[in-house]
């Protein structure tokens, strides 16, 4: 069965409003990435945030980047490279 494009368009926008780059979209899917590309991608958003001087920020980034690094590679999966927030 095929998509309607449509449809596509409609898994495009979706991805874009939740923040996935469209330049990691193969075919409307989420590329599979490592763990270490995950725990790369989360400290340089953490880093982000830190510079920003907002402290409430970049506790958030920290929060919600350890929940998924830990939903999608288990819950003793962990990044060394990634700190909490001082």
């Amino acid at each position: 069965m095929r998509r309607s494009s449509v449809s596509r368009a409609s898994a495009l926008s979706l991805a874009v409003l939740s923040g996935i780059t469209l330049s990691a979209l193969t075919l409307g899917r989420a590329e599979a990435v490592s763990l270490d590309e995950a725990c790369s991608r989360w400290a340089s958003k953490l880093k982000e945030a830190q510079a920003s001087g907002d402290s409430a920020k970049a506790q958030k980034v920290f929060t919600e980047g350890n929940k998924r690094i830990q939903s999608r590679f288990g819950t003793t999966a962990s990044c060394p490279n990634v700190k909490a927030p001082a």
